[in-house]
């Protein structure tokens, strides 16, 4: 069966995609481990008002990003409903990690380097030229995903099109 790719499908998975970086950001850099929080660059995190403030604003980033990736999610189910072949999963899976890689890449120029809100592991932003090289890597690796599958989508069309010229 083919398969097919929309346009509204890819952004709707880079907005999920994006979300989900965020929540997984949040939770396991923020609250679970506690390198850092989202605006401890600006509010101590040793003081009681301080760390308060801060675990406040890692809150409302959560449901910031749990919208965002939910927005992303149910686009991408209204983009399946709406075709009538299955979309083509590498595609979608490869928009989706350029997603997570576009979270990363905004977290570290604009977080911390423009606005300086926070740093990883508060190393004084020491961490920030790896952290936005692993970004651009999963933004690479997602683009290879996208070609590949755009490809093998290409590859299937082009073939049931010759079996479709046979036949006739």
């Amino acid at each position: 069966m083919a398969r097919t790719t929309t346009r509204r499908a890819l952004v709707a998975a880079g907005v999920f995609g994006f979300g989900f970086s965020g929540l997984i950001d949040v939770l396991v850099l923020h609250h679970v481990l506690q390198l850092h929080h989202l605006v401890s660059g600006l509010y101590p995190m040793d003081t009681l008002s301080g760390l308060r403030t801060n675990i406040r604003a890692d809150g409302l980033f959560s449901l910031a990003m749990v919208g965002i990736a939910g927005v992303g999610a149910g686009l991408l189910w209204q983009s399946e409903r709406r075709t009538e072949a299955p979309l083509a999963l590498r595609p979608v899976a490869g928009a989706a990690l350029v997603g997570l890689g576009a979270f990363d890449l905004f977290d570290v120029l604009v977080d911390h380097v423009l606005l300086g809100l926070h740093q990883p592991t508060m190393q004084g932003g020491v961490y920030n030229p790896h952290w936005a090289a692993v970004s651009l890597l999963f933004v690479a690796a997602g683009w290879l995903l996208y070609r590949s599958g755009r490809d093998a989508e290409d590859v299937t069309r082009d073939t049931a099109e010759t079996a479709n010229d046979r036949t006739e």
